[in-house]
């Protein structure tokens, strides 16, 4: 994965990112972040992205100018802002992170006569489609304008690059796998006193086994996770194991009401932790993950994220699609959807695996290896 490039004096890439960039809290801001920060070390880039980012202390220039408001999509204020940096940068490629401001950029791409790219997180019409929004048509067809008129579309799994091709009529050759990715190059040992120090913050012992459940709770799919989680697992568990261990929730956004509900749950062994500065120590400290998710599209990244920092994960496969679990050796523990009773027993059987992360897992999804295949791709003169 090796690239050896210096920095040109223009700029090599304009990455546009509609939605706030830094400091990354979500998966996908987290994905995104990543991506940017590896792949502005190997080339001049330049980032504009949402006012609410912080722009200092990147490896690339950020440039935090596109107003924060619900009409920025479409807003023509943006497009002159756009229009404005791609003139004054003259880059090689524009990489557009989701497919919403596709009507802005395809238009600027255009006058300006310089390529550019869609990074895709997921399908999105089929994730809004997934959880029952009425108006997922018309994001079809926005959808599908925004990749047709893209030089090339980079999707994080090819389970997202097959649906891609099917619905919206791509060119297999216009289309690229960049997965998710992780900053570790290979494994890396926690602090030996860590632990302790993250469960005693909360008043769990730290001998207690820990299951940790963490994502973004006012997203859908993460909600009704959740809700298994207290419905199906928590019930389980009281039966297999009674004592000695205790399942964590990690994540902002549930409801006052919601918070009171999960505190009420603390007699069955769950705890609600709430919103995290680092969620890797968290995950570090913990015994199993899990991924009891059974909605929403693209990788869930906090599976990736799990596994890189050497933890098991019990995961459904919707919760698991998109990675490979050749990679992973005996870390990644699958079952299938809605069998709580084998997810539950899996979570035990969790508890005695040894063994770590395979050095494949860290070749595959380093962010380093990922940016410089990019990167070279994003610079290719194919047609």
């Amino acid at each position: 994965m090796e690239m050896t490039h210096e920095k040109s004096q223009g700029v090599d890439v304009l990455s546009i990112v509609p939605a706030p960039l830094y400091p990354p809290v979500s998966g996908g801001q987290k994905g995104t972040y990543g991506n940017l920060d590896a792949m502005g070390r190997i080339c001049r880039l330049v980032s504009i992205t949402d006012t609410q980012s912080t722009p200092v202390g990147h490896s690339f220039e950020l440039r935090p100018l596109i107003p924060h408001h619900s009409f920025k999509y479409l807003s023509i204020i943006n497009y002159r802002i756009l229009l404005k940096q791609v003139r004054e940068l003259k880059p090689k490629v524009v990489l557009l992170e989701q497919p919403y401001m596709g009507l802005l950029v395809s238009r600027i791409s255009r006058i300006a006569g310089i390529p550019f790219f869609l990074h895709a997180h997921n399908i999105e019409f089929l994730r809004f489609k997934s959880i029952g929004r009425w108006w997922w048509p018309l994001l079809f067809l926005w959808e599908r304008r925004t990749m047709r008129r893209a030089k090339g579309v980079f999707f994080v799994t090819e389970q997202d690059r097959d649906l891609a091709i099917r619905h919206f009529g791509l060119s297999p050759h216009r289309c690229f796998i960049k997965p998710y990715g992780i900053p570790m190059t290979k494994l890396v040992h926690p602090d030996s006193q860590e632990r302790e120090k993250v469960l005693s913050r909360h008043g769990i012992n730290p001998n207690d086994k820990i299951f940790m459940f963490f994502g973004v709770l006012k997203y859908l799919p993460n909600i009704e996770a959740l809700e298994f989680i207290v419905d199906e697992i928590c019930p389980r568990m009281m039966k297999k194991l009674q004592t000695g261990y205790k399942i964590i929730v990690c994540g902002g956004g549930l409801s006052d009401d919601y918070v009171e509900t999960l505190k009420k749950l603390e007699s069955e062994n769950l705890k609600y932790i709430g919103f995290v500065e680092d969620i890797d120590e968290y995950t570090r400290s913990s015994d199993v993950i899990l991924n009891p998710v059974l909605k929403g599209g693209g990788v869930k990244t906090k599976v990736i994220e799990a596994i890189g920092c050497n933890k098991p994960v019990v995961s459904t496969y919707t919760g698991a699609a998109g990675i490979n679990p050749l990679l992973c050796g005996n870390k990644l523990q699958l079952v299938e959807d809605e069998h709580w009773d084998d997810f539950t027993q899996r979570m035990v059987d969790s508890l005695s695996l040894t063994g770590d992360t395979p050095q494949e897992f860290y070749n595959t999804y380093s962010w380093e290896g990922i940016a410089c295949d990019m990167y070279k791709i994003l610079i290719s003169d194919f047609k």
